[in-house]
């Protein structure tokens, strides 16, 4: 059994071999996962690799994948092996491989061209909407519609599951709501919800009789803040600037503390080595650090909600900065123009 995830990042490698060692242990299923990074131009040596598993993979997902160049050539090769794969499930990509999806009787191309059925459509656009905010905000749509997209995202992350339970299960959408469950695995990269999005889509497309006549528990997504405050020494994460502060040992004076903009799919997925080295070090100096997550490529309701506090004087808002100065580890620079209004005056931190 193969499986073949394209994605851009390195959050997903740990979780990925975790599921894919947890998965082997409890039904005996031989099964192997094969993980790229698409965040950059590939070798030649490292195409034929790719192109050599996808030519026997079962399933294959793709993500976050919005680079022209990869996106072409993958394309081809996934029409190339179109026959061998039971299922291609992709997320958050540029629109000519969001339109590669295929599980079952759902094929996004199709659907896409097919006018004639009312039905059919709303189902493409449910899709279209869940599965490519990233593509839409590559393709330019930064101003925000002008400012929305990245509120609708998080509003995506906690309403999605509550939306699923009115879409039947038997019939036209069945297919159509595997892949919003799959979405919604997705959305919180946690390693179970990681298993468990391997798990669904083995159960599901792969074919594995085994699969099909045991019991298969998977379990619901775990839920996670979009959201948060993030300390390698909590258990927990902080969806408050006051819990995090009356948990917090250091002073968190703002002329000696320290905002750290976290990638959210790093810390969902416990891949925080690296951010977790960082912090302590800043400690060890005598810094005090608040690392916020950050939500793909907006960190406006990070920086808004836990680097500088609105307080009212004369009647008139004025803004209070709770940090000294703001270290951005996203990879992204600050998007767009204000969604709030606290977010233009902290703006200037990056």
């Amino acid at each position: 059994m193969n499986i073949t995830v394209l994605y851009v990042g390195s959050s997903l490698l740990a979780p990925l071999k975790n599921a894919e060692r947890e998965i082997n242990r409890a039904y005996k299923l031989n099964l192997r996962v094969a993980a790229y990074n698409f965040g950059g131009p590939l070798t030649e040596s490292q195409w034929q690799d790719v192109e050599q598993d996808l030519s026997k993979s079962n399933l294959v997902f793709v993500i976050h994948v919005i680079e022209a160049e990869n996106g072409a050539r993958l394309i081809n090769v996934l029409e190339r092996f179109r026959s061998v794969h039971k299922a291609v499930v992709v997320i958050n990509c540029m629109p000519d491989l969001m339109r590669r999806t295929r599980m079952g009787s759902l094929d996004v191309a199709s659907l896409a061209g097919d006018r004639s059925n009312k039905r059919k459509s709303k189902t493409v656009t449910t899709l279209t909407a869940a599965g490519s905010w990233m593509g839409r905000q590559a393709r330019g749509h930064r101003e925000q519609k002008k400012a929305n997209n990245h509120s609708h995202y998080t509003k995506l992350i906690d309403r999605l599951p509550g939306i699923l339970k009115f879409i039947p299960t038997a019939g036209a959408l069945t297919d159509a709501k595997h892949y919003l469950n799959l979405f919604c695995y997705f959305l919180q990269p946690t390693p179970a919800n990681v298993q468990s999005m391997l798990l669904y889509a083995l159960k599901h497309y792969s074919g594995d009789k085994q699969l099909q006549t045991i019991k298969v528990r998977i379990p619901q997504p775990e839920k996670m803040p979009s959201v948060a405050i993030y300390h390698p020494d909590s258990p927990n994460l902080f969806e408050s600037f006051a819990a995090y502060r009356q948990w917090y040992r250091g002073s968190l004076e703002t002329d000696e503390t320290i905002g750290l903009l976290l990638m959210r799919p790093q810390v969902i997925s416990k891949t925080t080595k690296h951010y977790d080295a960082l912090i302590h070090a800043i400690e060890a100096e005598g810094m005090s650090v608040i690392p916020a997550l950050a939500t793909l490529m907006d960190n406006r309701e990070a920086v808004s909600r836990f680097f500088i506090e609105p307080t009212i004087k004369n009647q008139k808002s004025k803004i209070k900065n709770r940090v000294s100065q703001i270290v951005s580890l996203t990879g992204f620079s600050f998007v767009g123009g204000p969604a709030m209004n606290d977010s233009e005056a902290a703006a200037k931190f990056l």
